[in-house]
């Protein structure tokens, strides 16, 4: 059974419990709105206590201006000038005026003016202009008055008229300066005590704010208060319930100290390690717990988290390592430690399970996998040995059914012979879909992106598959649907495939009906590149909605109840699916029975650039007279190559396993070994290794891969063993053809060496080239002959036509193939004239030729 461990910390429970709880939430919010109301309370403060002083100021200030004598002096200024005003008048007018009486006046006014003019509690007076301009007349008057005042009682009495005149303005002056004094000290006292209103005011907002203030904290504390209790509540609730859940659950918690002595020890961790947290509270964890060979390790890792140098035992998160039972049994599990501080102490928190049962599943699931890889594998292989054993049979069937073509049948024979193809290249069709199948699953499809003329492509699946069509009375075409574009980038031989399933498919589900190929480039994209739809369209038997969604899997064919033979293996569109899907698109059908389907496939197609134009290149030359070495076990696939290269002109030799070949290999060169893959006694990859480890003649001979297997893996195979080509069974004529013009004549090189430019090596060069001179000479003496023979001439030029193309006489090539082409047509004025241009372009060549091996 498996048991999941948890190692539970000492640190406060409320930690997993209370963290985001609504109460938490709102005690802190609680808590914050308590600073701010306790700092806006503080601040009030200070203002209150600034704005009471300024208030205190203020009243200080009034109260000295109220005990100020100022205004009882101004007024008394105008008194004191109205009574010496009075006492020179009396004075002048008396007949024995009393001249002291008015020398005593004079003395009290002289007093008060000297003391306004010169007192420092009266210059702020003097910024009044009224008052300073009366105050200097007046203090004028008494500065000069002072020695007539002084002077004897004669003269005082002489000089009381010129007094008089000069005090006439006195009293105007005094009261003038009464006024503007008293106005002043008005003024000020009036701004003293509005500033006294104004900081009142102030005072008595501030008094209300900081009420405010006081209250709001005092609600903010009790709800506080109320959440704390909430809060303390729900901390003892979560605590219980963590108790309980801890020691009621599968999964175990432990905790040790810095030391490693163990702190806690829940019910999963005894039922796990078979230890009563009773016997172990206190002991060292590693001694309890750790295999011996992993208790080093252990001690290290606590010691680095302990350090500080890492938080994680092992890692980050979860770590699998084994532990040790009281038993003394191994078992796996997930552990991961970190640090904690309980009360300044250093604790580490251990969260383990055990994952025996994980374990033991994930190694039944790796000992299936390996079961299902072996199965694959084997899967693959009896594929590839059945696909050898299929084709074998099927190669020498159609061989010779391709030889027998070419003899004279009878009408009726011709027929037969067409029916048994067809039959054998269906079955062959079969035997190529299951290899494809394997080849997907293995993940192996190629794509070559590359650029392709799209409508040249639809253009060649019709005309390929226009017969077909016609056999069933049916129509097949094709169109653009909106603007065209006809070159793109994509796999053209994947594209193909898949839309001759499509097409194949349409054929053998329409009568009498209609098919169209359908080609629109669409606005949307996949993957940031436009997007191209190819839709086959028909009028068959459609499909019932209840099968579409199938249609597309393997082995699915349509309902035999429709009176229909589907004549297939129901995996043509499971393969179409997965070419698309390689390809990054998307395939799907649209159909309604009796009135036909549509399938459609949307592929990523970049636009692609139509390449420059060039000169058309003349019929590709043939390539004869070659030796060439069949290594072939099966005697009639052994004899369908030596009669298809026979017929091609060549020679051949035959070995009937690899270590016959390596042998006959060793004897004398060849220009050309055809090698079987699959063969007794040694196979073709290690007879061409062995032939091209020797240092034998045809240690750099081509050697083809001549086999049924076809996948991209078995041809790196070939190409690593050795192999220069490969040709797939069965053999026919043109893909033999096209063989040795690849091999022969398709490099083009720079090199002035003519066994380059012909892309052979330079002993087999100079061997085909002292045959093609012998055989050049031996055509100019038939044709030269008194009794010229029509037909060995003849036989002459086309056997010496495809290698004059191969050592560049085009000139020779074009008249020699002319002339062949004459005699095949019973041309015989045609073939007399151009005979006669042979002799002096064979001179030509034959000097151009010993010229160039006489440079090299």
């Amino acid at each position: 059974m498996c048991h999941r461990v948890i190692l539970v910390s000492r640190l406060p429970t409320s930690a997993f419990a209370v963290g985001t709880s609504p109460s938490l939430r709102r005690s802190r919010r609680l808590r914050v709105l308590g600073v701010i109301l306790a700092t806006l309370i503080a601040v009030l403060l200070v203002f209150a206590f600034v704005t009471a002083s300024q208030v205190f100021t203020n009243l200080r200030n009034i109260k000295l201006l109220a005990s100020n004598d100022m205004e009882w002096s101004l007024a008394q200024i105008e008194l004191e000038t109205r009574d010496f005003a009075g006492a020179l008048e009396a004075a002048r007018l008396a007949p024995d005026p009393d001249l002291d009486r008015l020398r005593l006046r004079f003395d009290i006014f002289y007093s008060r003016i000297s003391t306004m003019a010169s007192a420092p509690a009266y210059l702020r007076l003097t910024v009044v202009p009224e008052f300073d301009a009366a105050l200097a007349r007046v203090n004028s008057f008494a500065n000069a008055a002072v020695p007539i005042i002084d002077s004897p009682d004669s003269a005082l009495l002489d000089s009381l008229p010129l007094l008089s005149v000069q005090s006439a303005h006195l009293r105007a002056d005094a009261r003038a300066m009464s006024l503007s004094g008293i106005a002043l000290y008005a003024a000020e006292n009036d701004k003293a005590r509005q500033r006294i209103t104004t900081t009142l005011y102030r005072l008595a907002t501030i008094a209300l704010l900081l009420i405010a203030a006081v209250v709001g904290l005092l609600v903010n504390l009790l709800f506080a208060n109320r959440s704390a209790r909430q809060t303390g509540a729900a901390l003892s609730q979560a605590y219980r319930r963590i108790s309980t859940i801890l020691t009621t659950s599968m999964d175990g918690v432990l905790v040790v100290d810095g030391t490693g002595a163990v702190l806690e020890f829940n019910k999963a961790s005894e039922a796990i390690f078979g230890y009563r947290y009773e016997d172990i509270r206190g002991k060292n964890i590693q001694e309890l717990i750790a295999p011996p060979d992993l208790r080093d390790s252990h001690y290290r890792a606590m010691e680095r988290i302990l350090t500080g140098q890492d938080r994680h035992a092992a890692g980050k998160g979860r770590v699998r390592m084994d532990a040790k039972r009281s038993d003394g049994s191994i078992f796996p599990i997930e552990i991961a430690i970190e640090m904690a501080e309980d009360n300044d102490e250093r604790i580490l928190i251990g969260f383990l399970h055990d994952i025996s049962d994980r374990v033991a599943a994930e190694k039944e699931l790796l000992e299936t996998r390996d079961r299902a890889l072996a199965g694959e594998r084997a899967k693959a292989e009896f594929l590839a040995v059945m696909s050898h054993e299929i084709r074998t049979p099927l190669n020498g069937i159609l061989g010779n059914l391709s030889l027998l073509n070419d003899t004279a049948l009878s009408p009726i024979q011709t027929r037969y012979l067409r029916n048994m193809e067809i039959s054998g290249r269906v079955l062959m069709r079969h035997v190529d879909t299951v290899l494809d199948i394997t080849r997907f699953e293995a993940g192996k499809l190629d794509v070559n992106i590359a650029r392709t003329d799209l409508s040249s492509l639809l253009q060649e699946l019709v005309d390929s598959q226009l017969s077909a069509a016609n056999r069933h009375g049916t129509t097949l075409n094709w169109r653009w649907e909106g603007p065209a574009r006809a070159w793109v980038r994509t796999d053209r031989a994947a594209l193909e495939q898949v839309l001759l399933n499509l097409v194949g498919n349409a054929i053998k589900f329409t009568d009498d009906g209609t098919i169209t190929i359908e080609a629109e480039a669409l606005s949307e994209t996949i993957n940031g590149l436009p997007v191209m739809e190819l839709r086959v369209s028909d009028t068959g038997i459609g499909i019932s909605e209840d099968r579409l969604p199938k249609v597309f899997d393997d082995f699915v064919t349509n309902d035999p109840t429709l009176g229909r033979v589907p004549g297939g293996t129901g995996l043509g569109l499971g393969i179409a699916r997965r070419i698309v899907t390689a390809l990054g698109g998307e395939i799907g059908v649209e159909s309604t029975p009796a009135q036909g389907s549509t399938f459609w496939v949307r592929l990523p197609m970049e636009e692609g650039r139509q390449p420059p134009a060039t000169k058309p290149s003349g019929p590709a030359p043939e390539i004869t007279h070659l030796h060439m070495l069949v290594v072939e076990d099966n005697d009639i696939n052994r004899e369908l190559a030596q009669e298809l290269l026979q017929r091609e002109g060549h020679w051949v030799t035959l070995a009937t396993d690899g270590e016959e070949g390596v042998r006959l290999a060793g004897e004398k060169p060849y220009d050309m070994i055809l090698m079987d893959i699959a063969m007794p006694v040694m196979d073709g990859l290690q007879a061409t290794k062995e032939i091209r480890g020797s240092s034998g003649p045809n240690r750099d001979t081509p050697i083809v891969a001549v086999s049924a297997n076809i996948l991209p893996e078995d041809r790196d195979r070939f190409l690593a063993a050795g192999m220069t080509a490969f040709l797939a069974k069965p053999i026919s004529r043109p893909s033999l053809q096209k063989m040795l013009q690849d091999t022969f004549a398709g490099p083009a090189a720079s090199n002035t060496s003519p066994a380059t430019r012909a892309g052979l090596p330079r002993d087999t060069y100079k061997r085909l080239q002292s045959r093609f001179l012998e055989e050049g000479d031996a055509l100019v003496a038939a044709l030269t002959a008194p009794y010229r023979d029509f037909q060995n001439v003849a036989k002459r030029c086309h056997d010496l036509s495809g290698a004059a193309a191969i050592f560049g006489a085009h000139a020779l090539h074009d008249v020699l193939a002319q002339a062949d082409t004459a005699a095949k047509q019973g041309n015989h004025r045609l073939f007399e004239e151009q005979v006669a241009q042979i002799p002096p372009l064979w001179r030509a060549t034959h000097t151009d030729l010993t010229a160039a091996d006489a440079a090299e």
